[in-house]
């Protein structure tokens, strides 16, 4: 995994290539390169890489286009060579500092603010045939001039650039994501395509204009998945219920990264994160914040790692500085060029990267799929994904996300969270999944108000009434009280289903059953959800032993796994490498402020090489297990 962050320059934030200076450029990056960086996202502010401007004639009609008052030909692609020259310059000093660039081309919106050149400021940048044909023509003549340049490394479509407009169908999307990367690969077929989007949901299949960017999409069109993951945002329920320092947190970056590359099949990158705000997090927990994530998204895999950002922007006097506060104390150095202790945290992982065998590790060891469904908005798919992930983790193994739109792919163990509506799983889909299970696999699916049919053939309950609930489901499960909220109350009688878990009246809620060669399992409450939004869920001791539930229907898999903790709070990858069958390389991870004695169980077969030393506060630590 390469490590290093998002650029803009410490002396003029989005305002650095109309305000270039050169010096300032090379000072930084020196500056960054000590902290450790190794990869740095740099932006060409469109508005100012392609400053072209309309000329209005007779009742405002369009009579032809100027760059900086200059008359343009009917090739020219209004792109300012001055402005291409001065990016040269910044990949030189790249170059110089051991530094490698991806270039986020179409940086028509940052931080709140839109960035568009002043002939196009009235069109959608997405959907305008107009805008388009310039944007293609800004991407191929960058690409073109600057794909000599050895700094570079990824490609990038632009920085969020969904938020650039609306589109008002999926094909929208579509075309101008398609658009974008073939002007990219016209040009230079040699490097990667990054997605750089935000916020977008699992598949085209969606209704909805809020649902027209989909993962599927930039997976079919990109080359890498990019996550932009920040605690405490508000569009995701779960990142903001803990602090920035608990296990929750500390795996958002991870989980974000799997669930896009996941659901795509191609590599994914952590390319923004921070903390917005130093109302939200302090810098000593930032810096803690920082260490766990980057050891979590280094266990899993993750291309590269990039903070938002480089230096604070709070000594700037315009948007989007002047408007949010999200964007002003975000860098390893304060506005004197003082670090932060993020900055040691960053130059001590670098160090840790620098001392491995090999920086790259095999992939982590994958036990189960977790099929992501439809009737759900953007923040009940992430919520539900991120504690079906997490309560995977507490309980020793991994999951794999699949949309559920895809052909399942073959596992022992398929988790559907917190199901909603009539359409979220469909006829075949369901047929399907309930194939594998013939087959000898087990099927968990929780209910959020989902139908699902056939129904008592398969869970061997029947519902003998539905009823809106008017508190939460107080549920009894072993020797514990669980209570969770849910919107209805399904009234079930047991056929031949084997009751796990009920209500104090009785009421099953949590049930299993012979299906073929497999089991099924059934939790008729959004187990999911709940937990999405609830303060402490996975890592405050008062709080009930949430991971129980998976427990039950995961033994098999885990039981598979080479090596266990009972430590909630410390998690564990596995990387096998066939290439070396008598050996697997392991990490594990220190998700808690204090510092931890691994004690661990090892399979029947295996030992550890040599004993773990003790796992500080947020950190991590790989070794080795070898055959008897």
């Amino acid at each position: 995994m390469q490590i290093g962050c998002n650029y803009w320059a410490s002396h003029a934030g989005t305002r650095m290539w109309e305000l270039w200076d050169e010096k300032v450029v090379e000072s930084d990056f020196r500056k960054l390169a000590a902290v450790g960086c190794r990869l740095i996202r740099v932006f060409p502010n469109w508005r100012d890489f392609q400053p072209i401007e309309a000329v209005p004639g007779w009742r405002g009609i369009v009579r032809g286009l100027r760059m900086k008052g200059q008359k343009m030909t009917g090739s020219d692609d209004g792109v300012d060579p001055v402005m291409l020259q001065h990016f040269r310059r910044l990949a030189e000093i790249a170059e110089e500092n051991g530094l490698e660039l991806v270039v986020g081309l179409v940086t028509g919106w940052m931080s709140g603010c839109l960035f568009v050149p002043p002939a196009l400021e009235k069109l959608n940048p997405l959907n305008s045939p107009l805008s388009i044909k310039w944007q293609v023509k800004f991407v191929r003549r960058f690409v073109r001039e600057l794909k000599d340049c050895k700094a570079i490394r990824y490609w990038e479509l632009g920085n969020e650039c969904n938020c650039m407009g609306p589109v008002n169908d999926p094909a929208e999307a579509w075309d101008w994501t398609n658009a974008i990367a073939s002007a990219v690969r016209v040009e230079d077929s040699s490097r990667p395509v990054a997605s750089g989007m935000h916020g977008i949901m699992p598949g085209e299949d969606l209704p909805g204009a809020e649902h027209c960017w989909s993962i599927q999409t930039q997976g079919e069109l990109c080359d890498l998945m990019t996550s932009h993951p920040y605690p405490h945002s508000p569009s995701k329920l779960a990142a903001r219920v803990d602090p920035h320092n608990s296990i929750r947190a500390a795996f958002q970056a991870t989980f974000e990264t799997l669930y896009y590359s996941d659901l795509t099949g191609k590599p994914g990158a952590v390319e923004e994160i921070g903390t917005f705000s130093p109302s939200y997090c302090a810098e000593k927990e930032k810096a803690e914040f920082l260490r766990n994530s980057m050891f979590n998204a280094w266990a899993h895999n993750s291309e590269y790692f990039l903070w938002w950002c480089g230096f604070d922007q709070s000594n700037l006097s315009f948007p989007p500085y002047t408007w949010s506060a999200w964007e002003r104390e975000l860098g390893f150095f304060t506005p004197e060029f003082e670090e932060k202790p993020i900055a040691k945290t960053f130059r001590d992982f670098r160090a840790f990267l620098d001392a491995l065998p090999s920086a790259k590790l095999p992939p982590f060891r994958r036990d189960a799929v977790c099929v992501l469904t439809r009737e759900q908005n953007f923040d009940q798919t992430m919520s539900n994904g991120w504690s079906a992930f997490l309560l995977a983790k507490q309980n020793g193994f991994d999951v794999r996300f699949q949309y559920v739109n895809e052909t399942f792919a073959d596992s022992d163990l398929y988790i559907v969270p917190s199901l909603r509506g009539a359409c979220g799983i469909f006829r075949e889909e369901y047929l399907e999944l309930l194939e594998h299970v013939k087959k000898g696999a087990t099927l968990y699916i929780s209910l959020d108000d989902g139908a699902l049919a056939p129904f008592e053939s398969i869970f061997g309950v029947e519902v003998e009434s539905r009823e809106a609930r008017t508190a939460p489901a107080r549920v009894k499960f072993g020797n514990e009280t669980f209570i969770l909220s849910s919107p209805f109350r399904l009234n079930l009688r047991s056929i031949h289903a084997e009751v796990l878990a009920a209500e104090e009246d009785g009421n099953p809620v949590f049930v299993r059953a012979k299906y073929g060669k497999g089991t099924v399992y059934l939790m008729t409450l959004p187990l999911e959800l709940d937990l999405a939004g609830r303060p402490g869920a996975f890592h405050k001791p008062e709080e009930p032993e949430w991971r129980r539930f998976y427990r039950v229907f995961a033994e098999q898999v885990i039981a598979k796994r080479l090596v266990r903790t009972a430590n909630p709070l410390v998690t564990l990858t596995e990387h096998p490498d066939a290439a070396a069958p008598e050996r697997c390389l392991c990490v594990a991870v220190n998700n808690s402020a204090v510092p931890v004695r691994p004690e661990f169980e090892i399979a029947d077969g295996w030992k550890l090489e040599k004993e773990l030393p003790e796992l500080a506060p947020f950190s991590g630590a790989p070794f080795q297990l070898i055959r008897k």
